[in-house]
């Protein structure tokens, strides 16, 4: 089971399926929605068809691209700023 101090889960609704994407609507809220492409979602997708999507963080990739970034600042000042900061994404 997914860890909900780094995870967590909402129901959505396909509203309308147009043009290459899905309206997915929050089941309990239809004042929130959003589209999505097709090609993301699982094959056979249907109006009206129920998801469940969770969201997890990706410690992993933040870190990795905090540090293409501090590296991209570092070429590109040439090391050379003595004010750089550490910032975070």
């Amino acid at each position: 089971m997914d860890d909900p101090a780094t995870s967590s889960a909402c129901h959505l609704v396909v509203d309308s399926l147009t043009e290459g994407l899905a309206r997915l609507v929050l089941h309990d809220n239809d004042r929130v929605y959003f589209d999505c492409p097709v090609s993301l979602l699982p094959a056979g997708l249907r109006e009206g068809d129920h998801l469940r999507v969770t969201f997890t963080l990706d410690e992993d990739a933040r870190l990795r691209a905090q540090a293409e970034v501090k590296d991209l600042l570092r070429e590109l000042t040439q090391g050379q700023d003595p004010d750089q900061k550490d910032f975070y994404l």
